[in-house]
């Protein structure tokens, strides 16, 4: 690759990553100054024979003190609308170690309706003789103010680290849209390390419940 195309392709990099949902996002504040970002592109349909619904999905925290994160979310909602959120988050009950948890505020548009997002995340770290990894609890709810209805999400992580900077993730995602089904979806996913600070993920979704549904995503996700 010359010269031109090499600085081409990185400039395009560090945009999607610095634009940049959200493997590693939990309870853990991102510190003064530290940025977390996250790019991916996800594609679902129900099965092989019929059109694939194709979206990015962009996200990224920034540590505004040692313990306030700010962030933002953009790509689609619980009811598969465009969304675009602003949010900060911080921890609560510090005393209850190795268990963290943290409360989150956050308000933007769905589609075309203001929403505020509430959200209470739990997580912790571990290492034992077979390695060591993360596991996380997710919830959120947008209530959408001009419809006056709320949604919900859930969602389930379970991380392993492995030798050489590979991660591996196990997913489940539930939730329901006010007036529709709740659904229940099971997304494993594999993250392989691209230097020091930045992952390449590849991982797909198959749905349990709430119609049949089947999806697969590539992201690209970065310490700063």
């Amino acid at each position: 690759m010359n010269t031109g195309l090499s600085m081409m392709f990185r400039c395009v990099l560090f945009f999607l990553l610095a634009f940049a949902s959200t493997a590693l996002a939990g309870p853990w504040p991102r510190g003064a100054g530290n940025i977390f970002a996250m790019t991916s592109l996800q594609i679902s349909a129900p099965n092989l024979g019929t059109p694939a619904n194709y979206y990015v999905s962009n996200y990224i925290e920034y540590g505004l003190t040692k313990e306030l994160t700010l962030g933002t979310d953009i790509g689609h909602s619980v009811s598969g609308d465009s969304k675009a959120i602003l949010f900060l988050r911080s921890p609560i009950f510090r005393q209850i170690t190795p268990h963290l948890f943290a409360a989150e505020l956050g308000i933007g548009k769905v589609a075309e309706d203001f929403v505020v997002r509430p959200g209470l995340t739990y997580g912790r770290s571990f290492s034992n003789g077979t390695g060591s990894g993360w596991m996380t609890v997710d919830i959120l709810l947008e209530h959408h103010l001009g419809r006056n209805r709320t949604d919900r999400k859930l969602d389930l992580t379970y991380g392993r680290n492995h030798r050489g900077g590979f991660k591996s993730m196990w997913q489940i995602q539930a939730g329901r849209q006010r007036g529709d089904p709740s659904f229940l979806r099971i997304a494993p996913s594999f993250a392989l390390p691209m230097g020091p600070s930045a992952h390449f993920e590849l991982g797909a979704s198959v749905a349990l419940t709430g119609g049949r549904e089947y999806g697969l995503k590539i992201g690209l996700w970065k310490a700063f």
